[in-house]
């Protein structure tokens, strides 16, 4: 049985069987050093984002070409200011509302006119009339925790939550319930627009919400509901590949996101595969989890290849998994040690988890 690239990650995301371990490493700008398009450019405009994608992926083959640049995409159509760098990615510097009942004032977004979510939704449709029927496309998305964050400011957002989740405030709750409302039905209209476009996997990233940052108790009160929302509204649009990505050690929230209503969990390289996996079990499709740093920056492709088979080893042989890297995949990244982490997905069954010659 030889299946294609999509195949191979629908059935991984099913728990069916695969003739490989389902592999896709989350890479944005690393396309840009590969190909070597302008780095604006690439966040900017959807044809220099796809030729540069299609180019990694044509020297990669992996199973999944992930659309995407950076965080900045949607909040800039709530009126969040960002820089246009030449060779670095948008970072916010001001934020639309200047205290909490500011937030009052926003409404959620239209996909395909707000911020740059045209340029993502137009990448994904260039790149799937690119490769048919035969590659998985990942999406970009910002979580609802992270994404209302963006409306008042990162730091305001956690001292708020923070504050009335400690009961020394009152009167935000409202507030911090309508930001998180409108980030929310934001991320679910946008995830529709790019499932619609060819996406397969709707990426809800809300790395804000990860245990680095929050208490378990106030991930369950404040991200929890509103990522549970998402993945509702996703399930109901018709959407089977919707990813959860939270950065971290995510150990001790593991099992609420398996209750997110995810159909993947994507974890970072501070968890142990083995202890999600255990958590996890067949609740989700497990994804991840090879360190950026350690290995594929500075790795050698012969440590990246053990890395990789490790990960494979920890979920039990690489069935309803999809090998991946713990976070997104740093620019400068050796385009070999991406091939060898294709090339020990390639050589691995995943109902025995034994190599096979390649």
């Amino acid at each position: 049985m030889e299946l294609t690239s999509r195949q191979r990650i629908q059935n991984s995301i099913r728990g069916q069987a695969t003739d490989c371990v389902a592999v896709g490493p989350y890479m944005y700008d690393v396309a840009v050093a590969f190909s070597g398009v302008v780095l604006r450019d690439f966040y900017t405009d959807a044809d220099v984002m796809t030729k540069a994608q299609l180019a990694l992926h044509e020297a990669l083959d992996q199973d999944v070409i992930a659309v995407g640049a950076d965080n900045c995409y949607i909040a800039e159509g709530f009126g969040c200011k960002t820089t246009r760098e030449r060779d670095e990615l948008p970072a916010i510097t001001e934020s639309p509302a200047k205290t909490l009942d500011e937030v009052f004032k926003i409404e959620p977004l239209d996909p395909y006119r707000d911020g740059r979510m045209p340029v993502m939704i137009d990448a994904i449709k260039q790149v799937r009339a690119a490769v048919g029927d035969s590659v998985a496309i990942r999406s970009p998305g910002t979580g609802p925790f992270a994404l209302a964050s963006y409306l008042i400011g990162s730091q305001t957002w956690l001292y708020e939550v923070g504050m009335l989740e400690a009961g020394l405030t009152e009167g935000t709750e409202d507030a911090i319930r309508h930001a998180l409302e409108v980030a929310a039905e934001s991320l679910i209209r946008f995830g529709k627009a790019c499932w619609d476009a060819g996406a397969d996997i709707i990426h809800c990233g809300d790395s804000l919400a990860s245990c680095d940052m929050i208490s378990p108790s106030t991930y369950e009160r404040f991200a929890l509901p509103y990522e549970q929302k998402v993945f509702q509204a996703w399930r109901d649009h018709g959407i089977t590949g919707s990813l959860l990505h939270i950065c971290g050690d995510s150990t001790r929230v593991l099992d609420m996101y398996a209750k997110s209503g995810a159909a993947i969990v994507e974890v970072d390289n501070m968890v142990d595969l083995s202890v999600a996996k255990q958590i996890l079990g067949d609740r989700v499709a497990l994804m991840g989890n090879v360190h950026t740093i350690n290995d594929l920056l500075q790795g050698t492709p012969e440590s990246v290849e053990e890395a990789s088979r490790r990960c494979i080893e920890n979920v039990g042989g690489g069935n309803h998994f999809i090998l991946g890297s713990g976070c997104i995949v740093p620019r400068d990244t050796p385009i070999e040690n991406l091939q060898a982490m294709v090339r020990i997905a390639r050589s691995i069954h995943p109902t025995a988890g034994e190599t096979t010659p390649a």
